[in-house]
């Protein structure tokens, strides 16, 4: 069972924002048909406006536990989320399935970050996308944030700073690793990260 204040976290309107996933979509648009991958399924939100968003795409979400699943509250597209119960660190999903991952506020708090990079790298395809957005690491607010995560979410959580995502990226086997910020808001506490699987060149 979540916590009391993990389903408090859930309900606020920040749980529920789009925002995070359009802005990502601006700078790396998928593929009508695109298999797409989103790990801390929360609510079920942002698998529905994904399904919303990008109506010819099939759109997977996993979470360790669904207990914070509002199936009957969701408005999805033609094609509904499928909703899986697995741990990011093992993923229920075949190798090289996968078009696109996203990770929107969750990494922070996933056990053994490596591992789970690891996964992420295996279920996509060669030339697949993760799509990261979550606290910056370098950015003031990184204190706070983990400490109310470690007192009332998760002992786990730790910011990373763009630094220590691309050393996990790489390690995992991805490339071509970016991150960008909001146009005005440079110094904001989000930062979104992209990185891709490469193409076996024969």
């Amino acid at each position: 069972m979540p916590s009391l204040f993990k389903r408090f976290f859930a309900r606020l309107p920040m749980a529920r924002s789009s925002r995070a996933y359009e802005f990502a979509l601006e700078h790396m648009p998928l593929p009508e048909g695109a298999q797409v991958l989103e790990i801390g399924a929360g609510q079920g939100f942002g698998a529905a406006w994904l399904s919303r968003r990008l109506p010819q795409a099939q759109i997977y979400s996993v979470d360790v536990s669904m207990d914070c699943l509002k199936p009957e509250r969701l408005e999805v597209g033609p094609h509904p989320p499928v909703f899986i119960q697995a741990s990011a660190t093992d993923l229920a999903l075949a190798s090289a399935s996968m078009d696109a991952v996203f990770l929107v506020m969750t990494f922070h708090c996933l056990p053994q970050p490596q591992r789970v990079m690891q996964e992420v790298a295996r279920v996509l395809r060669p030339g697949g996308v993760l799509i990261l957005a979550d606290v910056d690491g370098r950015h003031w607010m990184k204190g706070p944030f983990e400490l109310v995560e470690h007192l009332f979410i998760s002992k786990l959580t730790h910011a990373y700073t763009p630094d220590e995502l691309a050393s996990l990226v790489a390690q995992a086997g991805l490339d071509d690793f970016r991150v960008v910020r909001r146009p005005g808001k440079e110094s904001g506490f989000m930062m979104w990260a992209f990185a891709r699987k490469p193409v076996l060149r024969k």
